[in-house]
């Protein structure tokens, strides 16, 4: 389904679908288990198509795919690129809570990720990590949660 809901959203801002069509062999070979051959086709569109719209959700699902490797510092990279370069984008909240994750769980950095939490909180109110992003929030920052 997300799949679909990519390409549809996609599909007329890239004339020739080069890029669309790389992603959604990625997402195959992702689905297939096959990580290192979806890490090497996004890793085409980060190269071969800088300028299309469908970057940002390149990035995204490297950084993903990377952190089933346990590449964790790749995966950072990944999630720190969209953040500085696709900000106003509609990825920044699954960024944001995917990088807090990885800070918490895998960098043991819980201040980077209690930072990424307080974003959610504080910038992206309507987000479906919200309340998870406040529980892990006040977890780390030590209240007492019931």
């Amino acid at each position: 389904m997300d799949l679909k809901l990519l390409i549809s959203d996609y599909k007329y801002e890239d004339s020739l679908q080069t890029a669309l069509k790389l992603y959604s062999k990625a997402d195959l070979f992702s689905f297939k288990n096959k990580n290192d051959e979806a890490i090497s086709l996004l890793e085409k569109i980060l190269q071969e198509h800088k300028t299309e719209p469908i970057v940002a959700q390149a990035l995204f699902k490297q950084a993903q795919l990377f952190e089933i490797k346990q590449e964790f510092v790749k995966a950072e990279n990944n999630y720190n690129l969209i953040i500085e370069n696709y900000s106003d984008g509609i990825l920044m909240d699954n960024t944001y809570y995917a990088l807090a994750e990885l800070y918490e769980n895998h960098l043991n950095q819980p201040e980077k990720a209690k930072a990424f939490y307080e974003k959610i909180i504080f910038n992206h109110p309507d987000s479906i990590y919200f309340v998870e992003a406040r529980k892990k929030y006040r977890a780390l920052r030590g209240d007492a949660i019931n």
